[in-house]
């Protein structure tokens, strides 16, 4: 089960002390270094100072950018803010106690509900499909139609597991997951805040929504855009909606059928955060950007089980892309320290 705070206990923020920042004090205004080690017990703005942060590793390419995104997103507060996120090994550990975290799609995998045959086939499509997509020698053109061909085949394999709606719900029950220390606290800020906040991922969306109602985590203004799948009157699945989301189209065209973004197009600065490279695309559909800061997780070592699957390409191999599409990219941190902080420097509106 995942290791959240129980019903009732969410709404802790007294205990977890907010400190307004003022990002334009002068001592924040000294140079600062990129690809620093960080030490416990500092701060992501003292990183900026002195390239030190509160745990694992952080870089980034230019701190000045950084810094700059950083005070004018305080400056705009709540009412000009949305969040943007991925769900897998985003808003989930990607590692506990030397573990590898479970997707949406292992937490099918792995449930009683479906067969082996579906076991194998996603196994063997895993294999084939998931080192293409982490190969940073090949261009997300190159790899689109690879990427279609394993969505369709593991969601195939899926429809033939006789599966209904409430299946979903077990599923995430049987599920060891675990999210990311003091997520909880973040979610529920925003809420406080009346941040927007959405879920987009290229997962199963019914996974992701049993996962954010079982855990206290579904609050009104956390949305979710993901590959929902189809029912029959009496629940049973027989597809998935038309639009496919893949890692590589998490941008404005997987979501023009929505309304999301225009829902809320006063909001031009946005917090975006992912774990792969399509995922800082994920704010190209926000109407008339302002500020956009994108916080990416590098912490994939390959999956567990996967000595077979030829994933040479180790976390230092893939930072300087990485660097490239993020504003900021920390490794080794299964926290949400860093984003906690930079919300905390927000004024409430």
């Amino acid at each position: 089960m995942a290791k959240l705070a129980k019903p009732g206990q969410i709404n802790r923020l007294t205990e977890f002390t907010i400190v307004k920042r003022h990002l334009k004090s002068p001592s924040v205004q000294t140079q600062c270094r990129s690809k620093v080690i960080m030490t416990p017990g500092e701060t992501l703005h003292e990183y900026l100072q002195n390239g030190r942060v509160p745990s694992g590793k952080i870089y980034a390419k230019n701190p000045a950018i950084v810094k700059e995104k950083l005070i004018s997103i305080a400056k705009g507060g709540s009412n000009q803010l949305q969040v943007i996120t991925d769900f897998d090994y985003t808003m989930t550990k990607a590692y506990h106690d030397g573990k590898r975290g479970l997707t949406c799609y292992g937490i099918v995998e792995q449930s009683s509900v479906v067969t082996q045959e579906f076991r194998d086939e996603t196994r063997r499509l895993l294999h084939q499909y998931y080192p293409i997509e982490v190969d940073p020698h090949m261009t997300p053109k190159e790899k689109i139609p690879l990427m279609l061909e394993w969505y369709n085949g593991a969601h195939e394999a899926l429809k033939k597991c006789d599966i209904y709606k409430k299946d979903f719900e077990t599923m995430v029950q049987e599920a060891d997951i675990h999210f990311r220390d003091g997520l909880d606290i973040f979610v529920d800020l925003t809420f406080r805040m009346n941040i927007p906040f959405l879920v987009f991922s290229a997962g199963t969306g019914d996974i992701i929504d049993a996962c954010l109602a079982q855990y206290d985590l579904k609050r009104p203004n956390v949305h979710t855009i993901s590959n929902f799948a189809t029912f029959a009157p009496d629940g049973k699945l027989i597809g998935y909606e038309k639009t496919l989301i893949h890692m590589f189209n998490k941008n404005e065209h997987a979501i023009a059928a929505t309304s999301y973004f225009g829902d809320i197009k006063h909001r031009s600065n946005v917090i975006v955060m992912g774990d792969a490279l399509g995922d800082a695309d994920m704010g190209e559909g926000v109407h008339q950007p302002g500020t956009i800061l994108k916080i990416g997780f590098l912490n994939d070592k390959g999956r567990e089980g996967s000595k077979s699957m030829k994933v040479a390409d180790s976390i230092e191999e893939r930072l300087p892309i990485f660097l490239e599409a993020f504003d900021l990219v920390l490794t080794d941190d299964q926290t949400f320290n860093i984003p906690l902080e930079i919300l905390s420097t927000v004024t409430s509106d």
